[in-house]
């Protein structure tokens, strides 16, 4: 109920090396302050978590219970969303954990590749 905090690392491949990427405008290996609120705008409460979470019984919005969550190999498409090229086309790894007062609360490992149409 109080703010979380989120540390993003992410990872594109170049060939059979991982490269971290910067956070560049809010995308990348960044630090968000705030996760509960970018959640809210990105999904307004009240409004159903999308596919495939909503199936797998994964929260999409604060407060998140405590527990371990898995997501089989899925397919998922985003909307149209103008991305930056360094962010297009590619395999990545992303790993995430989220705080509240210097205390680690989750960590969450994703692995995805991004095509576009």
């Amino acid at each position: 109920t109080s703010s979380l905090q989120a540390v993003l690392v992410v990872e594109k491949a170049l060939g059979d090396l991982w490269i971290q990427l910067p956070c560049i405008d809010q995308l990348g290996s960044c630090t968000y302050d705030d996760v509960c609120t970018m959640l809210d705008n990105l999904i307004p409460p009240g409004t159903p978590c999308p596919e495939p979470l909503q199936t797998y019984g994964i929260p999409c919005r604060c407060p998140f219970k405590a527990g371990s969550y898995s997501l089989p190999a899925s397919n998922i498409d985003l909307p149209d969303v103008e991305l930056p090229s360094w962010m297009t086309n590619g395999n990545y790894r992303v790993r995430a954990t989220a705080s509240n007062g210097g205390k680690e609360l989750a960590c969450v490992k994703v692995a995805f590749s991004l095509r576009s149409q």
